[in-house]
C-alpha cells in the first residue's frame, strides 16, 4: 500500500458514565451538592492550581457547608483528586470531539492526509502548551493514589478506544495500512502531541513547523 501524502499548511462533550460513576460510587447521577463542589473546585484549580486555594476558599466560593463537603468526600484531598479527574475527562472529551470530527470528515485517502496534518499543526501550537503541561501534571499526580490512577485509566482508555475505532474505520475504507495495530497508532497520535511537553521546557525548542513536518513525514511513510 502506498504512502499517504501530507501537505503542510499553516465546548467539551458531557462527561460520560465512567467518570460520573467513579465520582459518585458507581451511581450514574451525581448529587447536586457534590456536583457544585466539584464544579467549584475545577474552576478554582483552573484559576489557581490544585495547591492555590484552601478548603475554606472552596466553601466560600460554593456556599456549601463544611459538613456537606465531608458528607460527599473523604477529605479536601479527595475533592482535589476528583476535580482533577473531571478536568482530565474534559481534555479527553475535547480530543475525542475534535479528532474524530476531523478524521471522519475525510472523503478520500488524500483528504485524510490533509486532516492528519491539520491535527498535527493544531496540537503542536504554543497555545496548547498550558494544556499539555496540565495534563502531564495530572498524570504524574496519579502515581500516588491507586483510586486516582484507576479513574484516569478509564478516561485514557476511552480516548484510545475512540481513536482506535476511527483508525479501524480508515482501514476498512482502504485508506491506511491494514496491517497497522490500530491501538498502537491511536497511542502514537496521542504521544506525539502530549510528548511536546518536553519541547515546551527545553532551552532551544523546535518550532511547530519543524515538529509538524517531521511527524507528517513519519505518518505519511507509515500509513
Amino acid at each position: 500500500m502506498g504512502s499517504v501524502t501530507f501537505k503542510m499548511h499553516g465546548d467539551s462533550l458531557p462527561l460520560i458514565w465512567s467518570v460520573s460513576a467513579w465520582l459518585n460510587g458507581d451511581v450514574r447521577s451525581v448529587h447536586p451538592t457534590k456536583q457544585l463542589l466539584l464544579d467549584t473546585a475545577v474552576s478554582l484549580i483552573d484559576q489557581f492550581g490544585p495547591q492555590g486555594f484552601t478548603v475554606d476558599n472552596l466553601l466560600d466560593a460554593s456556599k456549601i457547608s463544611k459538613g456537606s463537603l465531608y458528607h460527599h468526600f473523604e477529605d479536601f484531598h479527595d475533592v482535589i483528586e476528583q476535580a482533577q479527574v473531571t478536568r482530565f475527562a474534559r481534555y479527553v472529551d475535547e480530543d475525542v470531539r475534535v479528532l474524530t470530527a476531523l478524521l471522519t470528515s475525510a472523503s478520500s485517502r488524500e483528504e485524510l492526509g490533509q486532516r492528519f496534518t491539520e491535527v498535527i499543526m493544531a496540537s503542536a501550537g504554543l497555545e496548547r502548551a498550558e494544556a499539555r503541561a496540565d495534563r502531564a501534571t495530572i498524570v504524574g499526580l496519579s502515581r500516588h493514589s491507586k483510586k486516582f490512577a484507576d479513574a484516569l485509566a478509564l478516561e485514557q482508555q476511552r480516548l484510545t478506544d475512540s481513536l482506535a475505532d476511527v483508525a479501524r474505520e480508515m482501514q476498512e475504507r482502504g485508506w491506511i495500512n491494514e496491517n497497522l495495530d490500530v491501538y498502537a497508532l491511536a497511542t502514537f497520535v496521542q504521544a506525539y502531541s502530549l510528548g511536546l511537553v518536553l519541547n515546551d521546557v527545553t532551552e532551544k525548542p523546535l518550532s511547530s513547523q519543524q515538529w509538524s513536518t517531521f511527524v507528517a513525514t513519519v505518518l505519511g511513510n507509515s500509513l
